[in-house]
C-alpha cells in the first residue's frame, strides 16, 4: 500500500475532484493487493463520474477484502451501479445479498433498490414485498416513499383497496422531503379503480393544486374519467329534480289521497253505545286490576333483592371471563387519545412496565388515530386483542395488543403493542421499542454517518491522529450510492 497516494486520494475525494481521486486510489494499491477502503471510495468516485460498470467492478474488488467488512454497504452500492449500467438481474442479486448482511445498519436502502429493480423487471409481487420490508424497517427515517411504491404495486396487481390503504398510510408518515403530490396522484388513481369517485377527485385536486405536478397518462385518464362520471350524475339528478317539480297531481300532505280514511267518526268510539250490564262488567275488571296491585312494595323489594344477588353473581362470573372497568376497549381508546391530546398516558399502561418500555409504546402510536377492537381472546388476568386503528388521513393499521389487570385488579391496562402496515406480513412491535420510525428528518445516522440526499456508503481513513472513522453516508449525485465516511 502506498500511504502517500492514499492520503492524497482522500484529500482529492473530500475536495470533490473525483477523477483525480479515482486514479490516486488505484495507484495507492500494489498489483494484486486487496485494499477495501481504496476500492470502495474509487467505486464512489466512478459513480459520480457516470462510469457505472467500472464502479460495479471497483465495489467487487472491495468485497474481496474480507478484513475491510461493510459487506451490506458495498453490495448495496454495487446493486445501484449495476442498475444504472442496465444489469438488472445482477443488481437483484447484489441487493438480495445486502439484505442478508445482519451487520448492515441501514438495510432499507437495499430493500428499496431491490424493489425498484424487480419492478423494472416486471416482478410486481416480489417488488411489493421488498417495498413493504423497506417501509417497516426501523432504521428507515421516512417510510412514506416505500409505502407509496407499495401502493403502486398493489394497484398494478388489481388490488385497489390495498393500494388506497398504502397511499393513505404514506400520507400519515410523510416527511419534509417526500412528494405529497405524487402520493395523492397515486391515491386518486387507486380510488377511481375502487369506484370511490368523489374521494378520487379530491385526491387529484390536491395533487395538482399548485400546478407543478404533471399527472402520468394513466393518472390523467383516471382523473378525466372521474370528472365525466360526476358530470353525468349531476345531469341525471337535475333532470329528475325538474320532472318532480312539474308533478302537481299529488297533494304534498297526502300523496296517496288517503288522509280522510284515518279520521274516526265520533259515533264510532263505542262509549256512548255501552249498555248498563256492559258497564258493570267493566267495573268488575277494574276491581281485579286494583287487587293485583296490592302488596306491591313487598314484591318490589323481593325483585330488587333477587336482582342484586344475580348482579353480584354476574359480576363475579364476568370478572373470571375477562371483563373489567375500564375495559380493554376503554384502555386502548384512552391510550391513543392521550397520545393525540399530549396528556398523561400512565393510567392506560401496565404498572409492571418500565419507564423506557412505556415510552417506546407511546412513541410508536400515531397521533389522531381512532381504534376499534375487532377480535379478542380474554381471561381473568390477561387478554390479547386485534385492534384496528383508523389514522387521521383515513388509512388503517392493525395492532396486536396485550392487556393485563390494572393496579386495582378491576380494570385493564395495555402491556404490549405491535403494529402492521400492510397485508404482506407482520409489522414491528412495541413492548419497549418503537415499531416504525416516523421521523421526518433526513439527518445522518450517528452510527453510520449517512446523509439525507446521498446513498453512497463512503469510508475515509487517515494515517494521522485525526483519521476519520468509516461510516455510511449518502452522496448528492444523481446516481447515488451508500458511502462510508
Amino acid at each position: 500500500m502506498n500511504a502517500q497516494y492514499l492520503e492524497q486520494a482522500r484529500a482529492a475525494y473530500r475536495a470533490g475532484d473525483f477523477s483525480a481521486a479515482s486514479s490516486m486510489f488505484l495507484a495507492s494499491k500494489e498489483p494484486g493487493e486487496l485494499l477495501g477502503e481504496a476500492d470502495h471510495l474509487r467505486g464512489n468516485c466512478l459513480m459520480r463520474l457516470g462510469m457505472y460498470a467500472d464502479a460495479a467492478s471497483a465495489y467487487a474488488d472491495a468485497l474481496q477484502d474480507t478484513s475491510y467488512g461493510k459487506q451490506g454497504a458495498l453490495l448495496t452500492n454495487q446493486g445501484k451501479a449495476l442498475s444504472a449500467a442496465g444489469d438488472l438481474n445482477g443488481a437483484v442479486q447484489a441487493f438480495s445479498a445486502a439484505t442478508r448482511d445482519a451487520s448492515y445498519a441501514t438495510p432499507y436502502k437495499a430493500y428499496l433498490g431491490l424493489g425498484n429493480a424487480l419492478l423494472t423487471l416486471g416482478n410486481v409481487t416480489d417488488a411489493g414485498v421488498a417495498f413493504r420490508a423497506a417501509a417497516i424497517d426501523g432504521t428507515n427515517p421516512a417510510p412514506a416513499s416505500a409505502l407509496s411504491s407499495l401502493g403502486s404495486c398493489f394497484l398494478q396487481l388489481g388490488r385497489p383497496a390495498d393500494a388506497i390503504e398504502a397511499y393513505r398510510t404514506a400520507l400519515d408518515y410523510v416527511g419534509p422531503h417526500d412528494d405529497t403530490r405524487s402520493i395523492n396522484a397515486g391515491l386518486g388513481e387507486s380510488l377511481v379503480a375502487d369506484g370511490k369517485i368523489a374521494d378520487a377527485i379530491d385526491a387529484f385536486q390536491s395533487a395538482t393544486a399548485d400546478g407543478l405536478y404533471e399527472l402520468t397518462p394513466n393518472q390523467q385518464a383516471a382523473f378525466d374519467s372521474a370528472r365525466e362520471t360526476v358530470s353525468s350524475q349531476s345531469a341525471i339528478a337535475s333532470t329528475q329534480a325538474g320532472e318532480a317539480a312539474f308533478d302537481t297531481s299529488a297533494d304534498p300532505l297526502d300523496p296517496l289521497g288517503k288522509s280522510g280514511n284515518f279520521m274516526p267518526d265520533p259515533s264510532d268510539t263505542g262509549f256512548f253505545t255501552l249498555s248498563e250490564s256492559e258497564m258493570i262488567q267493566q267495573d268488575k275488571k277494574d276491581m281485579k286490576v286494583r287487587r293485583k296491585h296490592r302488596h306491591t312494595g313487598l314484591k318490589v323489594f323481593l325483585v330488587i333483592l333477587i336482582i342484586l344477588l344475580l348482579a353480584a353473581g354476574g359480576l363475579g362470573f364476568a370478572y373470571t371471563r375477562g371483563f373489567g372497568f375500564p375495559s380493554q376497549q376503554d384502555a386502548v381508546n384512552g391510550l391513543f387519545q392521550a397520545v393525540t391530546d399530549g396528556s398523561d398516558t400512565a393510567a392506560y399502561l401496565s404498572p409492571s412496565l418500565s419507564d423506557d418500555a412505556k415510552s417506546a409504546i407511546v412513541s410508536s402510536i400515531p397521533s389522531g388515530a381512532t381504534v376499534t377492537i375487532s377480535a379478542m381472546d380474554q381471561n381473568m388476568t390477561t387478554s390479547t386483542a386485534k385492534v384496528t386503528a383508523q389514522l387521521s388521513k383515513g388509512a388503517t393499521i392493525v395492532y396486536q395488543v396485550e392487556f393485563d389487570r390494572s393496579s386495582n385488579h378491576i380494570g385493564w391496562t395495555v402491556k404490549s403493542l405491535s403494529a402492521d402496515f400492510g397485508t404482506a406480513g407482520t409489522g414491528g412491535s412495541a413492548t419497549g421499542e418503537a415499531t416504525v420510525s416516523s421521523d421526518d428528518s433526513n439527518a445522518p445516522d450517528s452510527s453510520t454517518g449517512e446523509s439525507s440526499d446521498a446513498s453512497t456508503d463512503e469510508n475515509q481513513g487517515s494515517s494521522d491522529s485525526t483519521s476519520e472513522q468509516s461510516s455510511d453516508t449518502d452522496s448528492e449525485a444523481s446516481s447515488t450510492t451508500d458511502s462510508a465516511q
